[in-house]
């Protein structure tokens, strides 16, 4: 994103609470990071963003705690050097870690509790064994704030076998192991959530806070959320094992703030009646699905003619989020 197109989004900073630097990339990667998050912070909103880590030398560090950023997420595909190096190409979890150690012994010199260390853990079949150490890491690292997301984006037929929710044959193996974790972070003082580890029915609302946030791509196209603004839209690949062809989804957005103001997009036709139907399934939602039905009350699942159970509020929203692994718990 440039710069001028950041200071046009920072118009609109009074509407926010959070301002979160991440997209389909890597932050420092933008020459301009710390500019923005200069500008960001003067907005006297909280700032925050996500890196692999790599770009966290000494120097940077003094940057992000001189700037007060309020949130340092680092991602993490392992809690050993040999699954994280292999599953995150040109990433090194030795030198991650001792950045980590470094930012930690900073914070401490210069009597700073920021930027808070988040550790950003993705869940998968092949990495899943180490997600049993990430307590004791965070502890070690300094962080308070562990996530543990699932790969839900799938859009090639090998990324769909990392996918535990999909492998439901050891569905008790992945439950007892964040059971255990979650037990572990009580006793640690360690805030950690984690996304479902198994499909379950539609939730009534998108867990990405859709209601209440919006994404702005780096060209400037405003969507509800990542996955609905995606810059690899439409690119194919073919799934010789199932004989089917896989697809980006195409890119929904609701304007451009380079074009007409933020919040003028957000109460814009179109963007107000996505929202609706997810406020509409929120308020419909008393208990779980089958309750609701049972009592009779505004239907979110029907039965059509062949029996077969469908959700007419789901049938409302775009594509992306009738097949959102996201809308299933996950």
């Amino acid at each position: 994103m440039s710069l001028d197109t950041f200071q046009t989004i920072a118009a609109e900073f009074h509407m926010a609470k959070l301002i979160y630097l991440q997209g389909w990339g890597e932050p420092f990667s933008n020459e301009n990071l710390f500019q923005m998050i200069e500008i960001a912070k003067r907005s006297g909103r909280k700032v925050g963003l996500t890196t692999n880590g790599m770009a966290l030398d000494s120097e940077t560090l003094d940057h992000l705690i001189d700037l007060r950023l309020d949130i340092l997420a680092v991602s993490l595909a392992g809690t050993t050097p040999a699954i994280h190096n292999r599953l995150r190409a040109r990433t090194d979890f030795n030198q991650i870690t001792d950045s980590l150690f470094l930012l930690k012994k900073k914070k401490t010199t210069k009597n700073s509790r920021l930027p808070q260390l988040h550790l950003a853990y993705i869940m998968l079949r092949s990495n899943f064994g180490d997600l049993a150490e990430i307590i004791p890491y965070a502890r070690k690292v300094g962080s308070e704030n562990i996530v543990c997301s699932n790969l839900a984006f799938l859009p090639e037929s090998d990324l769909q076998k990392e996918a535990i929710f999909l492998d439901q044959s050891n569905r008790k193996y992945y439950e007892d192991i964040l059971n255990a974790v979650k037990a572990s972070s009580v006793k640690n003082n360690v805030n950690f959530h984690s996304a479902g580890s198994s499909l379950e029915k539609p939730l009534p609302i998108c867990p990405e806070n859709i209601l209440r946030s919006c994404y702005i791509s780096h060209d400037g196209f405003v969507s509800s959320c990542v996955f609905t603004n995606i810059p690899l839209s439409n690119r194919l690949e073919s799934d010789e094992a199932k004989g089917k062809r896989l697809s980006f989804p195409e890119r929904i957005t609701y304007g451009n703030i380079g074009r007409q103001p933020l919040s003028e997009i957000w109460y814009s036709a179109a963007y107000e009646s996505f929202r609706k139907t997810f406020e509409e399934r929120q308020k419909n939602m008393i208990g779980s699905i089958d309750a609701m039905v049972d009592a009779a009350l505004p239907p979110l699942i029907e039965t059509n003619a062949s029996g077969k159970r469908n959700e007419p509020l789901l049938e409302r929203l775009p594509s992306q989020c009738r097949t959102c692994y996201k809308m299933y718990g996950v």
